[in-house]
């Protein structure tokens, strides 16, 4: 049996609402096709918001200039870079470029890897897509943070790494 909203223009017009039915009484009510007892539908709206799929964007939209997907998966991959670079770098004595430069192998392998994290709740989620904005905050970490954890992460990174190409030293590992 499906449930279909009695809205009174619409109801009308398919058939489904009684035409002498008032208009209050036939938006509040949800009307089963097989006669069943009636729904009020605010009941039936919070039904339908919990089973509601999110719209999946295009890969243009996702991608392009002004996606979400560029700067969320660039941050991400900042943030694992830096924090192993550091620890390998107070773990080896190698500055960041000469990490870079000879593990670019590792570099690329871990940032496809991200990337292709990123986009996996797009494959199985329902109620949500792989922008971090459609899942909101769970306790301590939101969509903002993230992004400001990712910018602050390409931010060090880059300084640490100019710093340490221009000096020839190791920045933490002294």
């Amino acid at each position: 049996t499906m449930a279909v909203l009695a809205l009174p223009s619409l109801a009308s017009r398919v058939g489904l609402a009684p035409r002498r039915a008032s208009a209050r009484r036939a938006s509040s009510i949800i009307t089963r096709a097989a006669g069943a007892d009636a729904v009020p539908a605010k009941e039936a709206r919070a039904a339908a918001e919990a089973t509601k799929v999110v719209a999946r964007k295009g890969v243009m939209e996702t991608l392009g200039f002004g996606g979400w997907a560029p700067e969320v998966i660039n941050g991400r991959v900042a943030q694992i870079a830096f924090v192993a670079g550091v620890g390998a770098e107070l773990a080896t004595g190698e500055t960041l470029p000469t990490q870079f430069h000879d593990h670019v192998f590792s570099l690329a392998f871990v940032s496809i890897l991200v990337a292709l994290a990123s986009f996996m709740p797009n494959v199985q989620a329902k109620k949500f897509t792989a922008e971090p904005a459609t899942k909101g905050a769970f306790g301590p970490f939101s969509p903002g943070k993230e992004m400001l954890h990712g910018r602050l992460a390409m931010i060090g990174l880059a300084a640490a790494f100019a710093m340490e190409l221009h000096s020839g030293t190791p920045l933490f590992a002294r």
